[in-house]
């Protein structure tokens, strides 16, 4: 593989990441306007290093703004399902992210803190997997490019 293919992949994998981390504190601040929250603020870049986060003052109901983040972030990541062959693998990245930023989220909205790890474990292997198949993408387009045969990536 060579390194602009390398720097083409880190390039995807940040652009996600930073999409999915700006999607998923948003929906968390547009699900509590819809709710009637009071004083809704998303912090994506904290100048005390915390990281991403949203404050929101609620009488109620905050399960739906826990768990709206992942709907949200994972309906974005079925997006990716409709583009053609190389960028539909970025679903499995997209979704394994997702599942990692609401692994947190998850655990407060069922009491269950327990479930933290797993998720978060659970999501970088479908993240794994997603990168995996984009690589060997990569390199499949690769061999075939030094056989001289014409290829569609599926």
């Amino acid at each position: 593989m060579k390194a602009k293919e390398i720097l083409n992949i880190v390039l995807i994998n940040l652009l996600v990441f930073f999409a999915l981390m700006s999607i998923h504190e948003i929906s968390h601040m547009a699900t509590g306007i819809i709710l009637g929250c009071k004083n809704q603020k998303a912090v994506l870049l904290d100048s005390n290093l915390i990281g991403p986060y949203t404050e929101f003052y609620c009488s109620g109901n905050s399960i739906f703004i826990y768990l709206s983040s992942f709907l949200i972030t994972s309906s974005f990541s079925l997006l990716f399902l409709l583009l053609k062959s190389p960028t539909r693998k970025l679903f499995l990245i997209s979704l394994g992210l997702s599942v990692i930023f609401s692994s947190l989220d998850f655990g407060i909205a069922t009491n269950a803190q327990y479930l933290f790890y797993p998720l978060v474990s659970f999501g970088f292997l479908i993240t794994a997997m997603g990168e995996y198949f984009i690589a060997s993408a990569y390199i499949n387009n690769e061999l075939l490019d030094l056989l001289d045969i014409e290829n569609e990536v599926i």
